[in-house]
């Protein structure tokens, strides 16, 4: 790259700027040419360009992307200096905007948390190999990450199945990005060969960082810390992947409390950028910032949250949750809520949400969430209890609050409000049905900055858009 770069310097200083440019000037394709010379064809193509952006976004929402088509048009059918004009007043219109305001607001602040120690002033220990204990969905996501950015990982499982799982897992992953010509198949093999599969915990000694990812149960993740410690390197960090386990809990009967920390990823891995960095009451200054460092490195926005039941993100959302859960035993339609809610932007509706969560997981997180906060946390939980008393967990097993061919949410199981003996059906405005889940999310977001579960409001905004899709163009949950 070198050499090809300075003959590059030398042919312009040579034979002049202009002649060196129009040499490695890109030849057109036969399709741009035909764009160029046939107006249906471009038509067509500007037509299916403004179709599929339509079907990811809103022009409401997202207005930039549609007036760039209609710039591009502009610069086929007008002379260059009406098409530049078109242009500029396109840009004009936008920058002023609320979206776009919010949008660089977001771009700054995500930039500057990467950036940001978060308030920690320690010095990371360096991670030159990771481990992960536990092979499950969320365990061999880490682990291809981590592959993927060049850190060796030793990935441990008790069953040998769950391993081979793990592993066609991340080999997919890295199909699609061989699919879309982002990586070659000796790069694949390469980043497949850091994840090294074993069904023991010999290899842990060798490891700065260990990631334990293994089920949501307080006395099993207690039990697996305690059998690590027995093996990793004594200034090592464990890093628990809890979702609403408080961190002190785990750490309570470790030999080096200090060393524990949270490291809370969202699902899933590959694609969600927001990490939740959790310092329990013991854990060192050190173990945080290692675990905030690692997150960064692995490309992903950490935020560093107080130790409490739910953390941040599952405990906001959670109320949220509830209130959808609310509108429904009220006789509200679940095709009614969950539209609303995507039309305020969300990526999905809450029973949406809920069905690929799982319902299981989510009453399980009610009831931890419940148990630490009470009534003010509590939801109507009895609905979640008939739904998994009767064996629906949602798009894991297929039958959740909607139906599902495959993998694939087709339309709402009408047996569900006969299951969950549901009044008749009852209308409310979408503006209402808004107002009262995200105003739950808003009241909740207050009370963690009143308990400094999060620093700052910037802190939560990002949180709940990075890792729940809170749609961005509004900024986030308080701004």
């Amino acid at each position: 790259l070198e050499r090809e770069s300075l003959a590059l310097l030398h042919r312009a200083i040579d034979k002049g700027v202009d002649a060196t440019v129009s040499r490695i000037r890109r030849k057109k394709k036969v399709g741009e040419w035909l764009m160029e010379v046939l107006p249906p064809l471009r038509r067509y193509v500007l037509d299916q360009a403004q179709k599929k952006t339509g079907r990811k976004i809103r022009p409401r929402d997202y207005p930039a992307p549609f007036r760039a088509i209609e710039a591009v048009e502009a610069a086929f059918g007008k002379p260059i200096a009406e098409g530049l004009d078109l242009e500029a007043r396109i840009v004009g219109e936008l920058v002023p905007t609320q979206t776009s305001k919010n949008l660089i607001w977001l771009f700054k602040n995500q930039t500057a948390m990467k950036s940001s120690d978060g308030g920690v002033q320690a010095t990371p220990l360096r991670v030159d190999r990771s481990a992960v204990l536990g092979a499950g969905i969320m365990g061999g996501g880490i682990a291809q990450l981590a592959a993927d950015r060049g850190i060796p990982v030793r990935l441990k499982d008790i069953r040998y199945d769950a391993i081979l799982d793990a592993l066609r897992t991340a080999r997919e992953v890295w199909d699609h990005k061989l699919r879309r010509r982002r990586m070659t198949e000796r790069e694949a093999q390469q980043k497949m060969a850091f994840i090294a599969p074993t069904l023991d915990d010999t290899g842990l000694v060798h490891a700065d960082l260990v990631i334990e990812a293994v089920v949501e149960n307080l006395e099993v993740k207690q039990k697996v810390l305690a059998e690590a410690e027995r093996r990793m390197e004594s200034r090592a960090v464990f890093a628990s992947n809890t979702s609403s386990l408080p961190i002190g809990d785990i750490a309570a009967r470790a030999l080096h409390p200090e060393r524990v920390v949270g490291l809370h990823f969202f699902n899933p891995v590959h694609r969600m950028p927001l990490v939740e960095v959790i310092a329990g009451r013991h854990t060192s200054p050190q173990a945080v910032a290692t675990a905030r460092a690692f997150a960064v490195r692995l490309g992903k926005v950490p935020v560093i949250v107080k130790d409490a039941p739910g953390f941040l993100v599952n405990r906001i959302l959670t109320l949220y949750l509830n209130e959808a859960m609310r509108l429904l035993a009220e006789g509200v339609r679940i095709e009614a809520i969950d539209e609303a809610m995507a039309a305020f932007g969300m990526p999905m509706g809450p029973f949406a949400l809920l069905d690929q969560v799982g319902l299981d997981t989510a009453k399980h997180v009610g009831e931890v969430l419940e148990a630490a906060f009470g009534d003010r946390i509590a939801g109507d939980g009895s609905l979640l209890d008939v739904m998994v008393s009767n064996g629906r967990l949602g798009q894991k097993n297929g039958k959740g609050f909607y139906r599902y061919r495959g993998d694939k949410r087709t339309t709402v199981d009408p047996e569900t409000y006969k299951l969950l003996a549901i009044p008749a059906a009852k209308e409310l405005p979408a503006e209402t049905l808004q107002e009262r889940m995200v105003l739950s999310m808003v009241n909740e977001a207050i009370v963690c900055l009143e308990d400094s579960v999060a620093r700052e409001p910037r802190d939560i905004d990002l949180a709940m858009v990075m890792g729940t899709g809170f749609p961005p163009f509004r900024g986030g949950l308080l701004r």
